[in-house]
Parts: structure tokens; sequence; C-alpha cells
């Protein structure tokens, strides 16, 4: 049974290491609704094959041995000749130094002879890979309405000496994933109220829970004041006298 092999999950991105040998992921959950389930069977098999078509650790490591001795041989080897051949057109002290420098540049062509087509290979591969994941990016975006949705996908095949390729996809972005219940109202300073509530500060009626006239469980209107269209100020109830009565008795003890 295969096993995601993902390295990181970020917001907007998911990250994939392929190893030579490693299993073959299984489709993310977030990309469900984007990437078919035929599809990712199919795209990431022929990934991993071309991945492992230009990733030959033995075969780079035999090359680097091969490499390796040949710089430090070769030159070696030619120093002694070429000085001696030096020697003939000009002093033994010139001739030395001229054929160090010459062994020193028969060394470096040596290095470019191994790692010039090394690199053209590796590049044919990345660009191979590139064109891969964008003709897969291509057909997602067809797919999907205008103005959705569509997954990009990017590329880095296993470098020199490396067995490790690295997929990238990204996600559609999601809110961050909360405690609280779905339906449960939360403060301004967690969750913002979806609208804003009148100019008096009575807040808003949620889910039918508080009826009209009333502030949280205070009435807005008492008997005293003849009916809704004479409001009291809040929290002043039926069964309380209005401010203007408690005030009449002291409205002549101005001194």
């Amino acid at each position: 049974m295969s096993i995601p092999v993902v390295s990181s999950r970020r917001q907007g991105q998911i990250v994939f290491n392929f190893d030579r040998k490693g299993p073959v992921p299984t489709l993310p959950y977030e990309l469900h609704e984007h990437i078919t389930a035929d599809s990712w069977a199919s795209r990431i098999p022929q990934l991993i094959r071309l991945s492992n078509r230009y990733n030959r650790p033995a075969l780079e490591g035999l090359w680097f041995v091969v490499m390796f001795i040949a710089t430090l041989a070769v030159p070696a080897g030619l120093h002694e000749t070429i000085e001696h051949a030096l020697r003939k057109s000009m002093s033994r002290i010139d001739a030395f130094y001229e054929a160090r420098f010459i062994s020193f540049g028969i060394a470096i062509a040596i290095l470019m002879l191994f790692i010039g087509p090394h690199m053209v290979w590796k590049f044919m591969g990345q660009k191979r890979a590139t064109e891969l994941v964008k003709r897969w990016e291509a057909e997602d975006a067809r797919v999907r309405p205008p103005g959705s949705f569509a997954p990009v996908w990017s590329v880095r095949l296993a470098g020199y000496l490396s067995t490790h390729s690295v997929l990238t996809i990204t996600t559609p972005y999601t809110a961050a994933p909360s405690y609280f219940h779905p339906a449960a109202y939360m403060p301004s300073w967690i969750n913002g109220p979806a609208d804003s509530g009148p100019p008096n500060g009575v807040p808003p009626t949620y889910q039918g829970f508080q009826q009209p006239g009333m502030y949280g469980e205070v009435p807005l209107y008492g008997v005293h004041g003849g009916g809704p269209g004479q409001p009291l100020p809040p929290y002043v109830g039926d069964n309380l006298r209005p401010y203007s009565e408690e005030k009449a008795g002291f409205e002549g003890s101005r001194a």
C-alpha cells in the first residue's frame, strides 16, 4: 500500500520528495476537487520514471571517481614530459613553472570534459520534467471554470549524487482550522460580525433568539412611555418609574 511522501505542508503549498526506490504518494486531500484520482495515478508514476531516467547515483559515483583520478593522474604523468620538452627553449626555472601552468590547464580541461556532458544530461532531464508538469498544469486549467483555482506544478529533479526529486503543487487557500462550533457566536476580537449593527448600538437579532424591542433581556419600552412610539432609556422595565417621574420632586430645590 502506498503512503504519502510529503516533506512539508504550508499554507497554499504542498511539497513531495520522490526517492528512486520510494513508494508512489497518494493524492492529497487538498487536491481532491481539482485533480482526478485517475490523472494523479497516471501522472506521478510518469514523473518518477522520468526522474529515474536522469538519476543514476551508482553511475554518477563511478563517473566522479574516474574524473577525480584523471584530473590528478594525467597532469602529474605529463608534467615531466612537458618540462623536459620546454627546457630545450628556456631555462630550467622557467620550464618548471611553465610546465606547472600547462599541467594545471590540462587538469581544468579534463574536469570540464567530465562535468560538461553530465551537466548537459541533467539540464535535458530538468527541461523535460518542467515541460511535463507545465503540460499537466495547462490541462488542469483548461477543464476548470474561468477564474477558478487551478494548481500550479513545479519540479526539481535530483542533482549530482542525489536521489531525491522535489515536486511542489499549490493548493487553494483555506482558512485556519477553528476549535469552535460552526454555529457558535464569536466575539468581535475572534471573528468579526457579518454586518454592522444599527447606529444606536443595539445588537442585531441572531438566529431569531432576540425579540424585537429588546436589548438583551431588558425591554426598550415600558408602560410609562405610552407605547413603542415613545421610547424610554434602555434598561427601564415595565414595573419601574420613568426617569421624569423620579426627578419630579427635586425640580424646585435649586439654591
